[in-house]
């Protein structure tokens, strides 16, 4: 039993480790464990859960408009 519990900080590290899909079956078995019990790690991962979906939202929207792609290369291009 005692290997299943862990701390907040691990479970948070757990939590971020998760949504790359890169979980152990024993730390899946830790997380679950340890979110039965602490509330403040569980909200940490709604609110993980939400960036991470704003965040892939935004790249698939939000694009960089051609006017300023042509600055930058111009930038580069003379830099070198």
């Amino acid at each position: 039993m005692k290997s299943l519990m862990i701390s907040c900080k691990k479970a948070t590290l757990l939590v971020s480790k998760k949504e790359e899909n890169r979980l152990s079956w024993l730390e899946k078995w830790q997380l679950r464990a340890h979110m039965a019990l602490c509330s403040m790690c569980r909200r940490f991962e709604e609110q993980s859960g939400f960036i991470g979906r704003m965040a892939r939202q935004m790249q698939v929207h939000e694009t960089l408009p051609d006017a300023s792609k042509d600055k930058m290369q111009q930038a580069l291009t003379r830099e070198h």
